[in-house]
């Protein structure tokens, strides 16, 4: 994987956790075999397009419907209220067969969750407070976008510094060196002088590490020279 698509994974991870928060308790479990009313979707629905006439709200009847208009005798068997947020995203929510939620924010995977009964006055209170609140939260989350940000360059001059640091140290005591960059430390390849070492170094205390390497290839390399056979030493720490 590459170093951009881990940073994108990584930032992914982090964009879910955040939506999440505000996500998941949305729909509140209702009493065991509860079944709204078509009166109580219908004053929900009312209600609802009455405080939020931003957003597009729909009532899910049987039968076939042909344009705006429904067949005598069709039964309402639900409510859609969709709030579209410009091009960052938008949020569903259903009342059909199930309660359903759906929310989709631009550049992430949708989030969604369906519970066979709710309380429905609290699920709409969750509805209605998402939408009015949406625009700090975006806010939240643009910071968070920063942050990430800031901390992929905090590491980027990390890794710098290791280079810096490690191609003035080895060369001129004659090693050979690589560095792997992995999802929570570097991969120090070190090769010469007849010896072959790995080194792993922490994103928190490389600077520390590095700085005691010159002793201890030293040491490596007299052990080595003191062996008649060829062996593969690996040490844990």
């Amino acid at each position: 994987m590459s170093i951009r698509m881990s940073k994108e994974r990584a930032f992914q991870q982090v964009a879910r956790k955040y939506w999440e928060k505000f996500f998941n308790g949305f729909l509140v479990p209702g009493e065991r075999g509860y079944v709204p009313s078509e009166g109580e979707i219908l004053g929900a629905y009312n209600e609802l397009k009455e405080r939020h006439p931003e957003c597009e709200c729909f009532i899910l009847r049987t039968g076939k419907r042909s344009g705006e208009f429904y067949q005598q005798g069709d039964k309402i068997t639900g409510i859609r209220i969709v709030r579209q947020f410009d091009s960052i995203g938008s949020i569903e929510f259903r009342i059909s067969i199930d309660f359903y939620m759906r929310l989709e924010i631009e550049g992430l995977l949708p989030f969604f969750r369906t519970e066979v009964n709710c309380d429905l006055a609290q699920t709409i209170s969750n509805f209605e407070e998402f939408i009015d609140r949406f625009p700090s939260y975006m806010e939240g989350f643009e910071k968070k976008k920063i942050e990430f940000e800031k901390k992929c360059k905090l590491e980027d001059m990390a890794k710098n510094s290791i280079r810096t640091i490690v191609s003035q140290l080895l060369p001129p005591m004659g090693y050979r060196w690589d560095l792997v960059e992995r999802d929570r430390d570097y991969l120090l390849k070190i090769g010469g002088h007849g010896t072959w070492i790995e080194f792993t170094l922490s994103r928190k205390n490389f600077t520390t590490r590095v700085a005691e390497l010159p002793d201890v290839l030293r040491q490596i390399e007299a052990l080595s020279k003191n062996m008649t056979f060829p062996m593969k030493i690996e040490i844990i720490k």
